[in-house]
């Protein structure tokens, strides 16, 4: 492992949209490489691991990659990639059918995680026992589009004739406004939120969404992204920067706590007081990085066309055509595509 001052100097670290330049190292060496900017959907955590991985074991710099890091400012993916501000960013899955359906040009290039681990939850102490008594009760999202038309698919799997969405847009997390009795049930992701409830003393009940939705629910937790423009005009670079990715999420699969002592170390202010929770969600996440076949980052049109169509039974298109789930992605640019 490099020590930390060396993997910090390994990436540029981007403080809103100003680039910022951390310590440089290695003039010579760095002037060669060719910079890609990935933008972060959220504050640092165990989603990330395989970036961190990949600046600290030199995995950008064996592919010619210098790595530009954009912290989350609040601004989505999908702004920063219309804006030509970011060459890659994360993006929650069912919001590129949406997204490419209203003008925007761009599809998923790798799949964060290879198993859908969404659950609606509830308190544990609460009288919900199925997702069919929760039609109409307060549900507390965070404005993502989809989540009405997937939830109502779920009221309908179990029986409930009429599903009545009722939302309210949080800005806590989650499980604090289900225990502060805000909301009677939301959504939380797998290993990750869940986790975190557990480590804070919150008891919940869980209803994955897979259970219910089948083959409509496999669409991955988190994707990369870029625009059509990005991956016509510049494939080499992304190609080369998945590569380096994907070997940094291979490593944190199989060795979860060199993983997350990287992710701490190079997030010191951050996560310096909630190391318990980088291990917890770390253990529980890594191993769904990969295929049994032991790849990252692969997607098919099962990634994308159940919950398309869902989307589409929910009116999220406003009577247009869906895009077809082949346009939502490409894996070409992965080591395996």
């Amino acid at each position: 492992m490099l020590p930390l001052a060396r993997r910090a100097a390994s990436a540029t670290l981007v403080i809103g949209l100003a680039l910022t330049p951390a310590v440089i190292s290695a003039p010579s060496v760095a002037s060669s490489l060719q910079p890609l900017r990935i933008a972060l959907d959220w504050t640092p955590n165990v989603d990330f691991l395989g970036i961190y991985v990949a600046i600290n074991n030199g995995y950008f710099t064996r592919e010619g990659i210098k790595p530009v890091i954009i912290p989350y400012s609040g601004t989505p993916g999908e702004t920063l990639i219309e804006a030509g501000k970011t060459d890659l960013a994360f993006t929650y899955p069912p919001s590129i059918p949406a997204y490419r359906a209203s003008g925007l040009k761009y599809r998923a290039v790798a799949g964060l995680a290879q198993k859908d681990t969404i659950e609606l939850a509830v308190l544990q102490s609460s009288p919900y026992t199925s997702p069919a008594q929760l039609s109409g009760k307060l549900y507390g999202g965070f404005g993502v589009p989809s989540d009405e038309p997937i939830i109502d698919a779920i009221f309908k799997k179990v029986g409930v004739a009429r599903p009545v969405f009722r939302q309210v847009v949080l800005n806590t997390s989650a499980y604090q406004a289900l225990e502060a009795k805000r909301v009677a049930y939301t959504t939380m992701f797998g290993g990750v939120d869940d986790v975190t409830a557990e480590l804070g003393g919150a008891k919940l009940r869980l209803f994955p969404i897979r259970n219910y939705l089948g083959a409509a629910a496999s669409f991955p937790d988190d994707s990369l992204v870029a625009s059509d423009k990005e991956i016509a005009t510049n494939a080499s670079v992304l190609r080369r920067g998945l590569a380096a990715l994907a070997q940094g999420y291979i490593f944190s699969a199989h060795h979860p706590a060199q993983a997350e002592k990287i992710l701490i170390e190079d997030n010191h202010s951050f996560l310096a007081t909630s190391q318990n929770v980088v291990v917890a969600t770390g253990n529980a996440t890594a191993p769904t990085f990969l295929t049994p076949s032991g790849q990252w980052g692969t997607l098919s049109d099962a990634s994308f066309s159940g919950i398309t169509q869902i989307m589409a039974q929910g009116g999220l298109f406003d009577g247009k055509a869906p895009p077809l789930a082949a346009d939502d992605f490409t894996d070409s640019l992965l080591p395996q595509g």
